[in-house]
């Protein structure tokens, strides 16, 4: 099984996902990265794996379109790799390992590991509202988010008018069989996702939408997450978290979110 994990990368702090790669190490598995534009190409380095950075870097912005402008460049550079992958994954570049480096490799067996929401219908004025964002931070700005969707209420905006397909709504994070890529790809209706607001939590799950499972579990668990959204937005995770996050190795959660100390990795697993 060769697997391909995408990487949306942004900030300073280089060493949780140099750590990643190096836990995951191997012939089998490559590391494609696309790096915000806003801050310096960083440098990884791997014995075996291969590690590709997407080019051109585009500046992104929390919640606005352009996280999924460069997912899709993701995407685009997998699909038309020279290598071919059986599975693909997303990871931020907070993002850890819950799996061993075999485990990993041998554990996939579904066509798709994606959450998806049991009721996305109140989210559809992320993507029916136009939000002129796209080129500056709106985190916690959300006193400019209301008063832009007043503004979309008072003049009628619906950019889904007429738009017949179903809006889902999941984690913005995967792992899905490398087969999905041509459907993904060729979407016809991407401009709904363009000037939307946290459409990154619709863009998979509504283009894959007839894939829906009938019966939902909790959303994170479905993409093979291991994700706290209790006690934070979501809550990061530290040492003092290690025997939590212990149980978990080796089950059902192939990476864990979010982390800024990669010394957690070689703490999770010193003994395997």
């Amino acid at each position: 099984m060769k697997h391909a994990i995408m990487i949306l990368g942004s900030g300073t702090n280089f060493d949780v996902v140099q750590k990643t790669i190096t836990h995951f190490d191997d012939s089998d598995i490559d590391f494609f990265i696309h790096w915000d534009l806003k801050y310096e190409l960083p440098k990884f380095m791997a014995k075996k794996s291969q590690i590709y950075f997407v080019k051109p870097r585009i500046k992104v912005y929390w919640g606005t379109s352009t996280g999924i402008f460069a997912e899709q460049k993701l995407l685009k550079r997998v699909f038309l790799y020279k290598r071919k992958y059986d599975y693909i994954h997303l990871i931020s570049s907070s993002d850890i390992p819950l799996m061993t480096k075999d485990y990993f490799k041998n554990y996939f067996k579904k066509d798709l590991y994606l959450g998806y929401m049991p009721n996305s219908e109140k989210y559809t004025r992320r993507l029916s509202f136009y939000y002129p964002i796209d080129h500056f931070s709106v985190r916690n700005k959300w006193g400019l988010i209301r008063l832009i969707e007043k503004l979309n209420i008072l003049f009628h905006i619906n950019r889904l008018k007429g738009f017949n397909a179903t809006l889902e709504k999941g984690p913005n994070w995967f792992s899905m069989r490398s087969s999905f890529l041509p459907l993904i790809l060729k979407y016809k209706n991407m401009n709904i996702f363009k000037h939307s607001f946290l459409g990154d939590e619709l863009y998979i799950q509504t283009i894959l939408s007839s894939y829906r499972p009938e019966v939902l579990k909790n959303d994170n668990e479905m993409a093979a997450r291991y994700i706290d959204w209790k006690r934070g937005n979501p809550y990061t995770f530290t040492k003092s978290d290690l025997t939590e996050l212990k149980k978990q190795i080796d089950t059902k959660f192939a990476f864990a979110r979010k982390v800024n100390d990669a010394s957690l990795i070689d703490s999770l697993f010193e003994n395997y």
